[in-house]
């Protein structure tokens, strides 16, 4: 099946939240390629919570992993600033977290985002491999000014 059908499939309001997790993923992408990271903590400000409806954590994070697939180069980071908003958005307390580790002498970083102390974007075994070098919280939007 195609992805157009699948999406034609979708009750509206599943569509809907795709098409704004694709949207936000998209902007979030392309501030990471062209703006410095104090503006793009501006971008990802968190807004005033319960703006919209709430709905499941479960459900924000697959349509941040959905809507990841469609758009270029949408990075682990791309996703967790994504997902990190939409949860702040839906009145969800959440933590960034990004991650470090040394394999086989090649560096390597990951970033994911925790509700509640569970790992979304990244299975607890995966968080587990690495250390954690930065957590960013909602509170803290002037974290590198």
């Amino acid at each position: 099946m195609t992805a157009w059908r699948r999406l034609a499939r979708m009750r509206p309001a599943e569509g809907a939240l795709l098409a704004g997790a694709a949207l936000l993923l998209l902007r979030i992408r392309l501030a990471l390629w062209l703006l410095p990271w104090r503006r793009v903590l501006a971008i990802v400000k968190p807004p005033r919570p319960e703006i919209f409806p709430r709905i499941g954590v479960d459900r924000l994070e697959r349509a941040v992993k959905r809507a990841s697939r469609v758009v270029p180069r949408a990075t682990c980071l791309t996703q967790a600033l994504a997902l990190g908003d939409l949860l702040s958005r839906h009145g969800y307390a959440s933590t960034i977290q990004i991650g470090v580790r040394k394999d086989d002498g090649r560096f390597s970083a990951h970033a994911w985002v925790e509700c509640a102390g569970i790992p979304l974007l990244a299975s607890a075994a995966e968080v587990a491999l690495y250390a954690r070098f930065l957590t960013w919280t909602a509170a803290q939007p002037d974290l590198f000014r």
